[in-house]
């Protein structure tokens, strides 16, 4: 009877010797559910990475703890990443950040939904009106009162959304007048429900306030959201975004940040489902990010370009 195992020579190894752990991707995921798609496509591509997920609130808190060296990787707005890398004021002294870019993404577009029978047909028109805007220091919670600031707008009340079932619940019973949301997190409550039966209708935002405010918001631009995307929504609406980046901390992996910018274009058409106004990634202008790249990136698009 064999009772035992016998090795015999300097290079035999036990087989029970476990294997080497896998390296920890640990990724922020504001702005979910863009970010979680990426995130479950990126695990379904790179199995050998174990990529764990830590929630966040902001953009803001994804480049503080990317500066801390708790996270390696999220996506951020790029207002927010260039004050992180240069501070604020670019010239005074060399920067230190923690954060590199990995891409640059389409602008975040800014859906602002009005109440049937509020008589709000225009930016202008919310006046006194009671506006919510998102959660408080959220992105569409700064982009908004750019809005309202660039139209002159002073409503009667700005209230902090704390979630999406306030949104659609203060639509429907009135209490709120107009909101402003993500286009990405929009609810299916607000799409099949509110639009579908004509309780509220996309507005707009557009003019020349929006000329003034890009010319003093540089990270801002014009988006438009296609037509036919929501019910009874028969024409393209403009709004206003801010560019995103998807960030990652300086000295992580330049092989590993190699692979997840190679397979982002791989992936980004499933991911882009979660959003109309996300489904193409511009392979000529993600590398036109407004802080420096981090070398995997660069690698990355420069064997690209050479490779045309």
């Amino acid at each position: 009877m064999i009772t035992g195992f016998t090795c015999w020579g300097a290079g035999c190894r036990n087989r029970a010797e476990p294997s080497p752990a896998k390296p920890v991707l640990n990724v922020g995921t504001a702005f979910a559910p863009f970010s979680t798609r990426l995130t479950e496509e990126y695990r379904r591509t790179l199995p050998d990475i174990d990529i764990e997920e830590h929630p966040g609130a902001s953009s803001g808190q994804v480049l503080s703890r990317i500066e801390a060296g708790t996270l390696d990787f999220g996506i951020a707005l790029a207002d927010d990443a260039y004050r992180a890398y240069f501070g604020d004021s670019p010239d005074a002294t060399p920067p230190h950040s923690a954060v590199r870019a990995m891409s640059l993404l389409q602008p975040l577009p800014t859906y602002l939904l009005v109440r049937a029978g509020s008589g709000i047909q225009r930016v202008a028109d919310l006046k006194g009106k009671v506006v919510a805007l998102g959660p408080q220091n959220s992105s569409v919670w700064k982009l908004g009162m750019l809005v309202l600031k660039a139209f002159k707008v002073d409503p009667l009340k700005v209230i902090a959304l704390s979630s999406r079932d306030v949104a659609v619940k203060g639509l429907r019973d009135g209490t709120f007048d107009a909101i402003m949301l993500p286009g990405y997190v929009y609810p299916e409550e607000l799409t099949e429900s509110l639009l579908r039966e004509g309780g509220a209708y996309l507005l707009p935002i557009e003019g020349p306030p929006v000329d003034q405010l890009r010319r003093e918001s540089p990270f801002v631009r014009v988006v438009m959201i296609p037509r036919d995307i929501y019910p009874g929504q028969d024409k393209i609406v403009p709004t206003v975004g801010i560019d995103m980046l998807i960030v990652c901390r300086r000295d992580l992996d330049e092989k590993l940040v190699y692979r997840l910018t190679e397979q982002l274009f791989t992936v980004f058409p499933r991911v882009a489902r979660v959003e109309a106004t996300m489904r193409f990634l511009n392979l000529e202008e993600a590398p036109a990010t407004p802080i420096p790249l981090h070398p995997g990136a660069t690698r990355y698009f420069r064997e690209r370009e050479l490779s045309r």
